[in-house]
């Protein structure tokens, strides 16, 4: 799936990612931890890869198996490479920086995370949420 990466579109894209996985067995828990995950992901690549000064697009693969989902979400934005303190759990909020707190919860509610930065200007930024399906 690819759309225009703004706020509304995050809906579709949470939509389109529960219909990718469907069949499989997941319960409520696992579908509010990657509905949530998604959102913050997607918010993220809204509000600072692109700005409200600069349109862009987001693409959306799912692979789904039987053992695990893995989303990719890649945009053509400004690269974000977190800091440490962004996902030290603990960190007093006064200390974090505003709107801070999404990145930990996609780390939280996912079993893995892995962003890959574009290595040139206007190259793909991928994020890859992974989260483990339990028997």
């Amino acid at each position: 799936m690819r759309v225009v990466a703004t706020i509304e579109n995050i809906r579709l894209i949470s939509g389109f990612v529960r219909d990718a996985v469907r069949r499989l067995p997941l319960t409520d828990d696992v579908l509010f931890d990657i509905d949530l995950a998604i959102e913050e992901a997607c918010a993220n690549i809204v509000q600072h890869a692109y700005g409200p000064d600069r349109a862009g697009e987001m693409e959306v693969r799912v692979e789904a198996t039987e053992a695990a989902i893995r989303i990719m979400l890649t945009d053509w934005g400004q690269p974000f490479e977190a800091d440490a303190p962004y996902l030290v759990r603990d960190m007093p909020v006064e200390v974090r920086a505003k709107g801070g707190m999404g990145l930990l919860l996609v780390h939280e509610m996912m079993d893995s995370v892995t962003r890959t930065p574009a290595t040139s200007p206007g190259g793909p930024n991928v994020l890859t949420l992974v989260k483990h399906i339990a028997r």
